[in-house]
């Protein structure tokens, strides 16, 4: 899948500067299409945007969604540090990690998962 069909299937769910969307877009079409596809389909991913301080979501915006906030630190690192921690981050949700303010992870839980999600990075070519 092109970089312009997975923006397309985002439908604006990618909020932040051209330069994180593009990373976003670029990254996803690396991976299969069907783990691509669900990830547009399902997550939100933010960012800082050029053009505003902050932004705000209704209610409704993430029920039943996932959502990736990449840092504007990440963007001072080098492009496979990026790329590695925006597949990462989808490994979290294809994964099915839990990571929520409801739910206590033990550290043993979070090493393990950290651990999956690498593993997860590097089955597709992520390296940093």
């Amino acid at each position: 899948m092109t970089a312009d069909e997975i923006k397309h299937l985002f439908a604006g769910k990618v909020i932040g500067s051209k330069k994180i969307q593009s990373y976003v877009y670029h990254a996803l079409s690396l991976f299969p299409d069907i783990l691509a596809e669900k990830i547009a389909t399902t997550t939100w991913f933010m960012g800082s945007m050029d053009d505003a301080y902050a932004y705000a979501f209704t209610g409704n915006d993430l029920k039943n969604q996932h959502l990736i906030f990449l840092s504007d630190d990440l963007f001072h690192q080098s492009n496979n540090q990026i790329y590695f921690t925006v597949a990462h981050e989808i490994g979290h949700i294809i994964l099915g990690h839990r990571n929520s303010v409801h739910y206590k992870q033990s550290k043993e839980e979070i090493s393990q998962q950290e651990k999956e999600a690498d593993e997860f990075a590097h089955q597709y070519g992520f390296f940093v």
